[in-house]
């Protein structure tokens, strides 16, 4: 009889046990609830969000530009595409006074840098496209915010700023280069999405022929001390035997994909191990804006998410 009973409590331990690890490794579905003080702030105001039950993780969508819960996995729209740049020369005497600065692109170039691949893509010309500067002075120029959506295909994009020079008998021109920007304009966004700028995707310039000295003469370099955050500047008035030479330099844009935009970006607000009772957020436009939270309950046995929306106005 001892032995029997034995059996059977052993088999009832197991049991209990198993079903233990069983209640371990359930999820608990997200039970948070998310309260706003007002529904109705001013532009500037803090908007405070009271947190009941939160989550192991949560994230927050204030849902104005750039952080829309709907545009969260968005990374190709369709828009006008526009670019622009500031440009500005001097010293070229004579010919060399205009049309040393040319604006090109190709949609075979590889990206390499090699001269060879330079010279073997197929580039078209845009400079009529801008406004390139005439000025003889180094202040920058606007290009122009010029419409570029013909050349928004889906594939991979390179631009080139060419500087050529074959007047050998009177002074070449100098350039300054500065805050290339291309952007799209979408529905529902208040301001244009970035697609490229001038650190990203940033640029590599390739030496064609012409002096490459040593205190940066005759090619394309950038230049950290023009400007609030420096600028690519072409220095082209280094002679060789007593005499100005051919030059040819190109500035080329790295890879960009004109279709393609950053998906908007929630804030997470805590961790597994934190505490979150309320936060808060201040809009600087006006506006009706839909918050979007996104709550997770995640361990090393699953997850359960739970998603909740709140409406608030913000008034001028």
């Amino acid at each position: 009889m001892k032995k029997v009973l034995y059996i059977y409590m052993s088999i009832l331990l197991l049991v209990i046990t198993f079903q233990s690890c069983d209640d371990q490794e359930e999820v608990d579905a997200p039970d948070f609830k998310v309260q706003l003080t007002s529904k109705t702030v001013k532009v500037g105001e803090e908007v405070e969000f009271e947190v009941e039950n939160a989550p192991n993780f949560l994230y927050f969508y204030a849902g104005d530009f750039g952080h829309k819960y709907k545009f969260k996995d968005r990374t190709n729209a369709e828009g006008n595409v526009t670019m622009s740049f500031l440009n500005s020369q001097k010293w070229g005497l004579g010919a060399n006074s205009k049309g040393t600065l040319t604006v090109w692109y190709s949609k075979d170039y590889d990206g390499s840098g090699a001269i060879e691949s330079v010279n073997a893509a197929n580039w078209t010309e845009i400079s009529d496209r801008f406004n390139i500067s005439t000025l003889y002075d180094f202040n920058l120029q606007e290009s122009g915010n010029v419409d570029i959506t013909d050349l928004a295909d889906g594939n991979n994009i390179y631009f080139a700023f060419k500087y050529f020079c074959d007047n050998t008998g009177e002074r070449p021109a100098e350039w300054y280069l500065d805050d290339l920007n291309i952007k799209m304009e979408v529905e529902d966004a208040p301001a244009p999405l970035l697609v490229a700028n001038e650190s990203s995707p940033g640029f590599k310039p390739v030496d064609i022929q012409g002096v490459v000295s040593g205190w940066n003469a005759n090619k394309w370099y950038w230049s950290g001390d023009k400007g609030d955050n420096g600028l690519w500047r072409m220095r082209g008035q280094v002679k060789e035997g007593g005499q100005w030479i051919v030059n040819e330099d190109w500035l080329i844009t790295n890879a960009i994909n004109l279709t393609k935009v950053a998906p908007d970006k929630g804030t997470p607000l805590k961790t597994y191990s934190d505490q979150l009772e309320s936060f808060t957020y201040t809009y600087s436009s006006p506006g009706t804006y839909t918050v979007t939270l996104v709550g997770n309950n995640t361990t090393i046995y699953g997850s359960q998410e739970k998603i909740t929306e709140l409406t608030i106005e913000v008034t001028e």
